[in-house]
């Protein structure tokens, strides 16, 4: 099955099942280690921060992409 179909099935779920699959691919996220280009911005904006509260928010998220969520 190709990425397309699984789409095509999703688009025609009931609002509940549909619900269901929404929350599944937001844990699915949570936990999948970012690609070397989103490290990439993520460390770049952390860089570029003039906040020191938003450098360390952005030096957390790039722990996590880097390593995954527990």
């Amino acid at each position: 099955m190709t990425g397309a179909e699984i789409i095509h099935e999703i688009d025609s779920l009931p609002p509940a099942e549909l619900a269901e699959v929404v929350r599944y691919t937001k844990q699915l996220d949570k936990h999948r280690p970012l690609s070397g280009a989103e490290l990439t911005e993520l460390a770049q904006r952390m860089v570029n921060a003039t906040d020191p509260a938003e450098a360390d928010r952005l030096q957390e998220a790039l722990v996590k992409g880097f390593y995954g969520e527990e």
